[in-house]
């Protein structure tokens, strides 16, 4: 009896654990196009205990989605999109992506955590197009 309870309460507890891990993790960040615009840019602050930012724009299939971003140390960044579509790591050259599916992206971009840490500023663009 004292086994089952052991583990039940572990369970228990586990399940909590990653219920509050989920509560306080930080929502995308929504990017709006200004009418007519094919671009956005955001601004953003990462310090050794939050070094990543997620940002969400919406997309159409078939149109093409180029990233670059650029901070006051060692970036990198990634994209998870609907249907799968998932690339990265970029590091903030100028990065293409083919959108198959329409629907939300987020870019997850902020410090690159295989380099050293920093706290500071960055600024990430974002261009979405039809190609010809």
């Amino acid at each position: 009896m004292t086994v089952r309870l052991t583990v039940l309460s572990l369970a228990v507890g586990g399940a909590v654990a990653l219920f509050n891990s989920q509560v306080q993790a930080a929502s995308p960040i929504t990017l709006k196009f200004a009418r007519g615009s094919y671009g956005v840019m955001a601004q953003g602050h990462v310090t050794p205990s939050t070094p990543q930012q997620v940002y969400r724009v919406d997309v159409e299939a078939g149109q093409m989605m180029i990233l670059t971003f650029a901070g006051a140390g060692p970036m990198r960044g990634s994209v998870v999109c609907q249907g799968g579509l998932a690339d990265g790591p970029f590091y903030g050259t100028g990065n293409s992506i083919n959108i198959k599916v329409s629907g939300n992206c987020d870019i997850q971009v902020g410090a690159n955590t295989m380099a050293n840490e920093w706290t500071g500023d960055f600024t990430l663009a974002v261009l979405v197009f039809r190609p010809q």
